[in-house]
């Protein structure tokens, strides 16, 4: 193993989060070197931003990125959740926000980046040194592995965490919400067909998000309390959950379609920084798409983590935790308005998954939400 490189900042994982992140340190003046070993995904996730998100977009320079194809204006949610009648929220009329193909946004903020900067492998093995880190890289393409030495070490790897398992560092879960999801063609393309549809059931919830015109990200949400629960790995079987819905079944046709299993459970690790390290995104806290707040959060963190990391590099010994703390205290708020959000559900009183997320179960989680 050779070539030893001097970074100021490595970042594990190139989604929406690390990309943004490096984006912001890079412009701040420091060397940056982000490890990315994902390639895209061919599965569409429909991803959603609220318009309050524009200042945030505008500050980062990211704005602009949004306001043509694939990405498109967010017309407005109908929920039938709590009532069989569909409620419109807001009226379909409004600027609602932003559609977001993620995987484009991510490519478009990477072109911004110094090639260098870049570096598709996998980070092998790290560290702790006095100083930093030191780091074992296999880049992909290339038989000899390499060695970066860093100041500071950011974990953007999504769900799984590096750092984390590396750490040893407990993971708060709330529940094991899955996510079935696919996406198909609209043959006839339905007429004012709403950006999102959500859509309770009696074990569980559909989600309906439009990709464009003639094609929609579906997904069934359910957990382990739902009867016969892997057998919606198959489309197959797809029409059992959609007879109960009024939307969903316009969409979900008896054709074949492939199925992805996601992991769309909410989580807070217990530890969300130390002297020389830092989670972001979904490597420190997920959400559930219920909230619509996974993306639009991840570039927030991005922004702070990037932000503080600055302060401590200038002699602000504090700037961690006081990013930690704010992290904390917007996953509390969520975790509440969640709740709240599933408690509004009360036609399957009898449903274990509706019991399930209408309550908190785990000591840990209560303390975490007060």
């Amino acid at each position: 193993m050779k070539h030893a490189f001097e970074y100021d900042c490595l970042i594990v994982g190139g989604g929406i989060a690390g990309t943004v992140t490096a984006k912001q340190l890079q412009e701040k003046g420091y060397k940056v070197a982000l490890i990315d070993e994902r390639a895209p995904s061919r599965l569409h996730l429909a991803e959603s931003l609220p318009a309050t998100i524009e200042p945030l977009l505008q500050r980062l320079g990211l704005l602009e990125l949004i306001k043509s194809p694939p990405h498109f204006k967010h017309t407005g949610m109908v929920s039938l959740w709590g009532s069989s009648v569909p409620q419109v929220m807001p009226s379909v009329a409004q600027h609602h926000g932003w559609k977001v193909d993620k995987w484009s946004i991510i490519e478009q903020i990477k072109s911004q980046l110094p090639s260098a900067c870049v570096i598709s492998g996998k980070v092998k093995a790290v560290a702790i040194q006095q100083n930093g880190w030191r780091c074992h890289i296999k880049k992909n393409g290339v038989k000899t592995d390499f060695e970066i030495h860093t100041r500071f070490l950011i974990d953007a790897s999504g769900r799984q965490g590096y750092l984390p398992r590396v750490l040893n560092l407990h993971r708060h879960t709330f529940d094991k919400l899955s996510a079935f999801v696919a996406n198909v063609t609209v043959h006839s393309p339905l007429d004012a067909q709403p950006s999102v549809v959500v859509e309770a059931f009696q074990d569980g919830w559909t989600l309906t998000s439009k990709i464009s015109d003639n094609q929609s990200m579906v997904a069934i949400f359910c957990n382990q309390y739902t009867p016969e629960f892997s057998k919606f790995k198959y489309a197959k079987n797809w029409p059992e959950v959609a007879n109960q819905t009024q939307w969903f079944k316009k969409v979900v046709s008896n054709g074949e379609f492939e199925v992805k299993i996601l992991n769309a459970s909410s989580h807070i690790v217990s530890q969300l920084s130390g002297k020389s390290w830092l989670l972001v995104g979904d490597a420190a806290m997920s959400f559930d798409p219920l909230s619509s707040h996974g993306m639009t959060t991840a570039i927030y963190m991005a922004e702070k983590a990037a932000h503080a990391i600055d302060r401590l590099f200038n002699g602000d010994n504090n700037a961690l935790g006081q990013y930690s703390k704010t992290m904390a205290d917007i996953y509390n708020s969520y975790l509440n308005e969640l709740l709240g959000c599933y408690r509004l559900e009360q036609r399957f009183k009898d449903s274990k998954f509706w019991q399930s997320k209408q309550h908190f179960s785990d000591e840990e989680v209560r303390n975490i939400v007060g």
